[in-house]
């Protein structure tokens, strides 16, 4: 399993889960994936839990605040994009019409962040590595492996991001209408339109963690009380994903490569 020891800026390069129920995201997640819980006490009874994947960090879950759960916050991913000055990433957001949420801030020595929103409402978060860069696995079973834009306005968002992150833009060609973001050359994330018949879907940042067998997980995930909304799909010459609903309410994706 290779050990990443760096994320371009641009990159998706942490994903952490809000639930209501920390104690039941980690049993769930544990058995799905195989995490293995390293707990960084960050108030008084309070937790934030590191997930690993062979020692190696992958994702996090914490349990969401009463202020949270009091401004109607459902449990939730959040996708966080590695830069290189929060402070100036923020300025330019609000600029560009985004909304600030939370931040910025700095998280002990790990590094620093901000929580927006962008044109359409899709909201992400910008890290500033000091002492934690994010993931240290990818692609691997149980580790991230995508993340995806579903908005309302591709071409703006897609310029949105361009400006903020430095990041290229290529559409793919096929009868979906899909658009590759890359940083430092490389493809890090899609961007994709919200259609009617995925139903009512807010803009969002969307995780796909890799897996060995997509039905398999599905199924899986189902026995441990997770919801299979999207049953096994293929992509065709690219892989094969399924779409759940933890038992908190937490939506994420599973895929696996052709």
């Amino acid at each position: 399993m290779p050990d990443v020891t760096s994320h371009a800026p641009g990159t998706p390069s942490w994903f952490e889960l809000s639930t209501t129920d920390d104690e039941g995201a980690l049993a769930f997640y544990g058995a799905l994936f195989g995490w293995v819980d390293d707990p960084q006490q960050i108030g008084e009874n309070q937790y934030y839990h590191m997930q690993k994947l062979n020692g190696l960090e992958a994702a996090s879950i914490y349990k969401q605040s009463e202020e949270e759960k009091n401004q109607g916050v459902s449990p939730h991913w959040n996708t966080y994009f590695t830069v290189s000055n929060v402070d100036q990433i923020v300025a330019m957001a609000i600029e560009a019409k985004g909304t600030l949420l939370f931040g910025p801030m700095d998280v002990f020595t790990a590094g620093r962040m901000a929580m927006l929103q962008d044109r359409q409402g899709a909201a992400f978060a910008i890290w500033q590595p000091q002492d934690h860069i994010g993931c240290r696995v990818k692609g691997e079973p149980g580790a991230i492996a995508w993340n995806e834009l579903a908005t309302t306005d591709p071409d703006d968002a897609i310029e949105f991001y361009k400006s903020l992150l430095g990041v290229e833009s290529a559409a793919m060609q096929g009868p979906m209408e899909y658009t590759m973001l890359k940083a430092a050359r490389t493809d890090v994330a899609g961007v994709m339109r919200i259609t009617p018949e995925m139903g009512p879907v807010s803009p969002n940042w969307a995780v796909y963690f890799s897996v060995a067998d997509v039905d398999a997980t599905a199924s899986q995930a189902a026995s441990l009380g997770g919801t299979v909304l999207v049953p096994g799909t293929d992509i065709p010459e690219i892989g094969r994903f399924a779409t759940i609903q933890d038992p908190q309410g937490a939506v994420f994706s599973v895929f696996a490569s052709a």
